[in-house]
């Protein structure tokens, strides 16, 4: 039905002239800046902090017995899946979701980027590595204390490696091809201690443990060096490999959230760690999986 005639209301006048002055105060503004050189700005409250009821997990497999998949179940286990696990869930969190990425790299770039809430793949937190990652990650306190280690196949029966801990001097060699797993301390050892090995014909750079091992077993590589516990844990599950000798590196494993700790998880982390440390729940999960 049509309006009819007459005065305008004074309501819609006082609204009128509400709109009247936002719309110069904005063409105001916009005309200032404007004057200043660098173009339109608007402005937008804050995002809303996430209501967090499911954790995003990711991890990085295969890398017993740190993390892998049941050859039966294809279900996710190791040390630190069971670990991180029973730390949410004692901290109140009974859903989360896991996400195994196939390389390293994306599950940091992830974490990094607010996609995953927790990375949990044997991250080391401490040293140079450590410094490189904490300018776009945050992590809890450490859970683990671990070295370097040398891989070998079953069959060769070569003393890469003339004591327990490996030299220096006895790795940095012309006659070795060595493999390693690609944006991991394993290869930034090798590329910072061994010189006479880098470059390509000597340094094998793959971007998951599994090709590493494939390249092992073909024999285009003569050594891996992988993290001297997933050595350990790769050579019980597969009689083809040995571990060679270990590479003393003293590296502190954490996991990781995004840098800032945005959903505030890593006070929570530190605290059910500290606990279960107490009441030997820590304890309980190592010694079932080393």
């Amino acid at each position: 039905m049509a309006a009819g005639g007459g005065a305008t209301p004074a309501e819609a006048m006082r609204g009128a002239k509400g709109i009247s002055s936002v719309i110069v105060v904005v063409i105001a503004i916009v005309t200032f800046v404007a004057g200043l050189g660098i173009g339109a700005v608007f402005l937008a409250p804050p995002p809303a902090p996430r209501t967090v009821t499911t954790l995003f997990l990711g991890t990085n497999t295969p890398f017993p017995p740190f993390e892998f998949r049941n050859s039966t179940t294809d279900n996710l286990e190791g040390f630190d899946v069971e670990l991180i696990q029973t730390i949410i869930t004692r901290a109140g969190y009974t859903q989360y979701q896991w996400t195994d990425f196939r390389d390293f790299q994306p599950l940091l770039t992830a974490v990094g980027a607010g996609r995953i809430d927790i990375g949990i793949g044997a991250i080391t937190m401490n040293g140079d590595t450590g410094a490189t990652r904490n300018a776009s990650l945050s992590f809890s306190n450490p859970y683990f204390l671990s070295n370097q280690g040398i891989l070998k196949n079953a069959g060769d029966s070569t003393p890469y490696c003339a004591a327990a801990n490996c030299t220096v001097a006895e790795l940095n060699s012309t006659s070795l091809i060595i493999g390693v797993q690609a944006i991991t301390t394993s290869e930034f050892w090798v590329e910072d201690n061994l010189p006479a090995v880098t470059g390509a014909s000597h340094l094998k750079i793959y971007p998951d443990v599994t090709q590493v091992l494939q390249n092992l077993q073909n024999h285009v590589v003569d050594i891996v060096v992988i993290d001297k516990p997933a050595a350990v844990g790769i050579a019980s599950r597969n009689a083809a490999f040995v571990v060679g000798g270990t590479i003393v590196t003293n590296e502190l494993y954490g996991f990781a959230v995004a840098k800032g700790d945005p959903l505030g998880l890593v006070p929570k982390i530190n605290a059910q760690l500290a606990a279960m440390k107490q009441d030997g729940t820590y304890n309980t999960i190592l010694n079932k999986w080393f």
